[in-house]
């Protein structure tokens, strides 16, 4: 249970902190209409950050070639024949255009589903720990309402209190900093709870 946890954190954790995004690591397949992202390489899915570089280029050659076209346009050549062209080129280029935008909206939408299946999952996973807290507490507020109490006892109280909030926070945090700030702060508290257990 532990590793599992502590893996999802790594995950969670080192993805967000050495890229912003995941596309480095997502892989896409682009079908006429369809992107579809994945996180695994299989026939015909290509590195999406790959693919939108090669958009990108496309792109840029295209508008050259408009730019181009668009000289001999202006200097009266081969009118009819420039002016389809002109056409063509100007709908190839729309297309690459929202293939792209379509491609980076897909990774996004991915991105944030990921984050958000992952953090339920972590959720799911330490339920049981926040059970066992929740009852500590319940253990420790009989103790406080008998007179009994000490410092260490009341700051312990504390810990469990502001973990419960965390865990709490988690299952409704949206943002990736957000997720990212309340993770470190459970794993820091985690910590701070087993060794004042002990």
């Amino acid at each position: 249970m532990k590793k599992i946890l502590l893996f999802v954190i790594f995950i969670v954790l080192g993805i967000w902190t050495v890229s912003a995004d995941l596309s480095d690591w997502l892989f896409c397949l682009i079908r006429k209409d369809q992107v579809t992202i994945s996180l695994k390489q299989t026939t015909w899915y290509y590195k999406c950050n790959d693919t939108i570089v090669s958009l990108e280029l496309l792109i840029i050659s295209t508008a050259k070639d408009l730019m181009k076209i668009q000289t001999y346009i202006n200097r009266g050549r081969d009118l009819d024949y420039r002016k389809q062209l002109k056409i063509d080129k100007k709908n190839l280029l729309d297309i690459l255009q929202l293939s792209r935008k379509n491609i980076i909206t897909n990774i996004e939408t991915f991105q944030s589903n990921l984050i958000q299946k992952s953090v339920q999952y972590f959720i799911i996973k330490i339920t049981p720990y926040k059970i066992r807290l929740q009852r500590s507490l319940i253990k420790i507020t009989a103790l406080t309402l008998s007179w009994y109490s000490t410092p260490a006892l009341a700051s312990y109280e504390q810990l469990l209190k502001v973990q419960v909030s965390i865990i709490d926070k988690l299952s409704v945090a949206t943002t990736q900093a957000e997720i990212s700030d309340l993770l470190a702060k459970y794993v820091y508290l985690k910590k701070e709870i087993e060794w004042k257990y002990e």
